[in-house]
């Protein structure tokens, strides 16, 4: 839902059209940034697999929604300051709950 969200947020033509080069450069970003949240997402479905309080279960399925949508912010070349700073955040957030989960 995030990513579909994101995508339609988003238009790149101004990019695409403006500086094609760091357009480029910003979609292979992103296409880095969607790795890394393919793996994140892969991890938090594996370990909802087990017993999870619901708390922590909530933090991770907000973290994955927004590192998803984010990368997809960032892949449509919109809002790629606050996209950038939402996928990070989203980032530690799933390492602190994962560490700091009992």
């Amino acid at each position: 839902m995030a990513v579909g969200i994101a995508a339609w947020l988003g238009d790149p033509s101004g990019y695409l059209h403006a500086d094609p080069a760091l357009a480029r450069l910003l979609r292979g970003m992103a296409l880095i940034k969607g790795m890394i949240a393919l793996a994140a997402v892969s991890a938090v479905f594996w370990r909802l697999t087990w017993s999870v309080s619901k708390p922590v279960a909530a933090s991770y399925l907000i973290a994955s929604w927004a590192i998803t949508g984010s990368t997809m912010l960032i892949w449509q070349l919109s809002y790629i300051v606050p996209a950038a700073l939402l996928f990070h955040a989203a980032a530690l957030s799933l390492l602190l709950v994962s560490w700091r989960e009992r």
